[in-house]
């Protein structure tokens, strides 16, 4: 499959952004690939595996405009910390409104040794990256285009959504609280709200 027929430079168009700020339909003739056989095929890695997908509302009765891929690297453990099982993991995601996708830092998910709880991170425009750090041989980039993805800069990403934009999200950075506007090109295609 090869991109959409929208152009590489959707990703910044002041027109564009608007609808997905309002998860408005994008592109008319776009339909969002199968995000488990996208999943399927970057756990068939020979450097990751697929440690979780969040393709719903994580958790709660919210909406996400993109589903998070976790990958762990392949032969990895999980560590035994302060009362945890700590699995690193770095995240694909890929948007639900147009075939944008973006690779994020590595993080950790904690699980509760005694089931009572858990702890991830929701993915922000300052965590964005340009590779996986174990995707040595850029395997998911490709699989991401075999799939018609173009996949997010981290510094187009960063960019400031142009005047009079915002997005209402919960994706928030460690320094933020609750709810906020996302006023960066990431937000616009990548936000979630409860």
């Amino acid at each position: 499959m090869m991109l959409a027929d929208c152009g590489q430079d959707f990703v910044t168009n002041p027109n564009l952004l608007a609808l997905a700020c309002e998860d408005a339909e994008v592109f008319g003739d776009w339909a969002m690939p199968d995000y488990r056989r996208i999943a399927a095929e970057l756990g068939r890695t020979p450097e990751s595996t697929v440690f979780s997908i969040e393709d719903s509302d994580y958790g709660s009765g919210g909406w996400a405009s993109f589903i998070e891929i976790r990958l762990a690297c392949r032969g990895a453990e999980p560590e035994i910390r302060d009362g945890y099982q700590v699995t690193r993991y770095a995240s694909v995601v890929v948007c639900r409104i147009a075939p944008l996708a973006a690779l994020m830092k590595v993080a950790e998910a904690r699980v509760a040794l005694n089931g009572k709880g858990s702890c991830g991170y929701l993915p922000v425009a300052d965590d964005l990256v340009s590779a996986v750090p174990w995707d040595t041989r850029q395997r998911i980039p490709e699989i991401l285009a075999n799939y018609g993805y173009q996949i997010l800069a981290p510094e187009i990403g960063r960019l400031r959504l142009p005047d009079g934009l915002g997005v209402d999200t919960l994706l928030t950075s460690k320094d933020e609280k609750d709810c906020y506007i996302g006023h960066h090109v990431f937000d616009a295609w990548f936000h979630w709200m409860d």
